[in-house]
């Protein structure tokens, strides 16, 4: 879990997070991040909202799919987007 903070990242739109409300979904690769195999609309995700942050981060069960993935070089991230 300490290799998670290196692989995180953060962009903060407008002011930033101002309620509670957080969406996560998921973005799948192929060829070890190669080539895109699925899109994720943060601004459907942020709900037309002017503020908001967004987090692209290996989380726990990106780990976990990892052993299942891997021998078909595909990878996963997750991207959160906290409104």
């Amino acid at each position: 879990m300490p290799a998670a903070g290196c692989v995180a990242h953060e962009h903060v739109v407008g002011l930033g997070p101002t309620g509670l409300g957080e969406v996560s979904q998921r973005q799948y690769y192929m060829f070890f991040g190669l080539l895109n195999l699925t899109e994720v609309n943060v601004q459907n995700l942020a709900s037309n909202l002017t503020s908001y942050s967004i987090e692209t981060e290996y989380a726990f069960t990106d780990f976990l799919l990892m052993p299942f993935f891997l021998p078909l070089t595909v990878t996963t991230r997750t991207v959160t987007v906290k409104t």
